[in-house]
């Protein structure tokens, strides 16, 4: 991209949430719909140990009509889990209690990520208990579409391995903290009442393995809940290898269940 943000499209920077200092970039059309209209929430990737917000992967929402952000978290080894997971339910505690003022409704509010991204995405769609309360606690953290991108779905799977080397999301290897590695994966908490779900995954992916998107597919089809799984030929890269036929599934499938008009 030559020009950011686009000339269409405002950008405001570094707007703090939450209680640990974190901050988040919103990212929406220039001109202002008169009603209110759905926001997405994009969380980064980086192995939960890098990288930041990046407001560009909003782009092809926002010029759609859609209210975006990008927000951090804390990242590992400073922080392990559940630091993550309280952080980007605070962002979404954010949205809903800046929503008269952004012009969004609090009752469409979508997420996705890739990869470490995607897997928080995912806990904000399945794990709904109120139990990690923030600044804006008075407001829900649930979401009402999630978009998974070569996403950790289950550190359980047999395919992902429970090796011995310590993951630095958990600060130990996960054989050694089951119950927070079951905490932490986003199949332990589906119901019938998860919002519907949006998986992309590579087929040769030997980073997260497609097994990931294939187990949680299956969890949310047989408890009720809607759920699409697209596999990709690539690896997990499909990001920037299929960023195009990525964002256009990305983008149908917000329209679609946030009822959103693009424009």
């Amino acid at each position: 991209m030559d020009v950011f943000p686009p000339p269409d499209l405002k950008l405001l920077e570094d707007v703090p949430f939450g209680i640990h200092g974190l901050t988040l970039d919103l990212l929406r059309p220039r001109a202002r719909r008169p009603q209110p209209v759905p926001a997405i929430l994009h969380l980064h990737g980086g192995a939960w140990m890098m990288y930041s917000k990046w407001p560009p992967a909003n782009v092809f929402l926002a010029r759609a009509g859609f209210i975006t952000v990008s927000s951090d978290y804390r990242l590992a080894p400073g922080a392990t889990f559940p630091a993550q997971w309280q952080d980007v339910r605070a962002a979404v505690r954010w949205l809903r209690a800046h929503a008269p003022e952004l012009g969004i409704d609090p009752q469409r509010i979508g997420v996705w990520g890739v990869s470490a991204g995607a897997h928080l995405a995912g806990l904000l769609g399945t794990a709904v208990s109120d139990e990690l309360e923030d600044a804006q606690a008075q407001h829900s953290a649930r979401v009402q579409a999630v978009g998974n991108v070569s996403g950790v779905m289950d550190f359980l799977d047999p395919a992902f391995g429970l090796g011995p080397q310590p993951l630095p999301l958990f600060g130990a290897p996960l054989g050694d903290c089951l119950d927070l590695v079951a905490l932490a994966s986003p199949v332990t908490h589906v119901t019938a009442d998860a919002p519907p779900f949006l998986h992309l995954h590579g087929t040769h992916d030997d980073e997260v393995p497609v097994s990931q998107a294939r187990r949680m597919h299956a969890a949310l089809v047989n408890t009720g809940a809607r759920s699409e799984l697209i596999e990709l030929d690539g690896d997990h890269s499909i990001n920037d290898t299929h960023q195009g036929e990525v964002e256009a599934r990305l983008l149908a499938f917000f329209c679609r269940e946030l009822k959103h008009t693009p424009g």
